[in-house]
């Protein structure tokens, strides 16, 4: 009985750094997609990926134990993986993280503003594309939804117009109860310097 939980203890004991390793790319995964636009998290995976291999690969030529190298390279998988998926998904983690973190923000903010010509009330959320750069630029909006009309929007991905957004919206994101995350089509902008959307 004592030697299976000795095993058991030696088994955990090998997993501890593919499990380590796998956390903290969790971490540094959620923190990069939170905190930096979507071409940071980009180089950030690239920058994990090389910087990574040249890590597993002194660890392999340092310890030159077989079960060593395994462990290594097992590890590096882990993180590579955990940071992979998560960036691959970042668009439909990102929102959801951003409201998580500064709702409490975002509500004031939204609910301090006054909408005209039956306008939502909204602010400026988080952008996409590249800014005025060749692929253009998706401007996100938070916005207040009184009566929930937008729901029904959110199971469209269709392009349309909506009613008390001027522009076209290509994407719309339930945040919570009311609250909207809404992406306006390539170059419209919801404000009064881009009023001809």
């Amino acid at each position: 009985m004592n030697e299976r939980k000795v095993l058991a203890v030696k088994h955990s004991a090998k997993l501890f750094p593919i499990v380590l390793s796998a956390a903290v790319a969790l971490i540094a995964s959620l923190v990069a997609i939170v905190f930096t636009s979507d071409i940071v998290t980009l180089l950030y995976l690239v920058a994990v990926a090389i910087l990574g291999m040249f890590a597993l690969l002194l660890a392999i030529a340092l310890r030159r134990g077989r079960k060593k190298a395994i462990m290594a390279v097992a590890s590096f998988g882990a993180f590579l993986i955990v940071t992979s998926v998560l960036v691959v998904n970042q668009g439909h983690i990102r929102p959801h993280l951003r409201w998580l973190i500064w709702s409490q923000r975002y509500k004031s903010e939204v609910l301090a503003t006054a909408p005209g010509n039956g306008e939502f009330k909204h602010v400026e959320w988080d952008g996409d594309g590249w800014g005025s750069g060749a692929t253009g630029d998706w401007m996100g909006y938070v916005v207040f939804d009184p009566s929930d009309s937008l729901s029904v929007t959110t199971k469209s991905s269709v392009p349309a117009n909506h009613d008390g957004i001027p522009c076209k919206v290509i994407l719309v994101r339930r945040l919570e109860r009311q609250w909207y995350s809404v992406v306006l089509d390539m170059n419209q902008f919801w404000d009064k310097m881009h009023s001809d959307c």
